[in-house]
């Protein structure tokens, strides 16, 4: 996957933080599985982008996690953002 494109928009000291690996639009938002953002997936399953709910700027530590094996991480340090993908694990072939 290419690098994401992050907005965070955020107001007095939170807000949502959106992340995208790929030009929408997008459709039909999946809750993930702790209710605490959302996700936007291909046809063919692939993550397309996510948004956290409430996003602290000053320092926060968040991850969403997706029924079918995706979850990402987020920590944000006085309004920098890094970003942590983790995919599904592919079954072998037999």
């Amino acid at each position: 996957m290419k690098k994401p494109e992050i907005s965070f928009r955020h107001f007095g000291g939170s807000g949502p933080l959106s992340v995208y690996w790929y030009p929408g639009p997008y459709g039909v938002a999946v809750e993930a599985s702790k209710g605490r953002g959302v996700g936007w997936f291909s046809p063919s399953g692939e993550l397309l982008g996510v948004e956290f709910d409430d996003v602290e700027v000053t320092a926060d530590n968040q991850i969403i996690e997706f029924k079918v094996g995706y979850s990402v991480s987020i920590k944000t340090k006085k309004g920098k953002v890094s970003v942590g993908l983790h995919r599904p694990k592919r079954k072998k072939a037999a």
